[in-house]
């Protein structure tokens, strides 16, 4: 795992809305700081999304990324409206925008790509349990 980079499993975009699910984990924090920032956005504003300091104690409290989950945030400036949706295992940002190249340029140098699971085959007539291996596909055994 390369630090600091986003692991892209997936992506697509219709020009105005654009996709990416990336695996949920700590190098992420750094990762989507630095891609927002390339955006535009303040990178101590986003940061504060895991980070803050307790009113009472004056102690810097660090959210994990794993301890977030069914969170959805939003952040919007001039140019993007960015959704950022936590489930168990992915992040899914969603980004709408007319100027894409930014995204494009920072995800082609900053992201580390990988392939999608696959469904596992099953022989025709074997009577065995299906294992899902990736979340897109659903296998139903016969």
């Amino acid at each position: 795992m390369v630090k600091g980079k986003f692991t892209l499993t997936g992506t697509d975009n219709n020009g105005f809305r654009h996709r990416y699910s990336i695996m949920k984990n700590e190098d992420f924090k750094k990762a989507f700081v630095k891609f927002m920032v390339d955006l535009g956005f303040d990178g101590k504003n986003i940061m504060g999304r895991f980070e803050y300091q307790d009113e009472e104690t004056d102690e810097l409290i660090v959210t994990k990324v794993k301890d977030i989950e069914d969170v959805c945030d939003n952040y919007d400036n001039h140019k993007y409206d960015v959704d950022v949706f936590y489930g168990k295992f992915k992040v899914i940002i969603i980004v709408r925008t007319k100027d894409r190249m930014p995204m494009v340029k920072h995800l082609k140098n900053e992201a580390k790509w990988i392939k999608p699971s696959i469904i596992k085959r099953i022989k025709e007539g074997k009577k065995i349990p299906v294992t899902v291996t990736s979340n897109k596909k659903r296998a139903m055994g016969r």
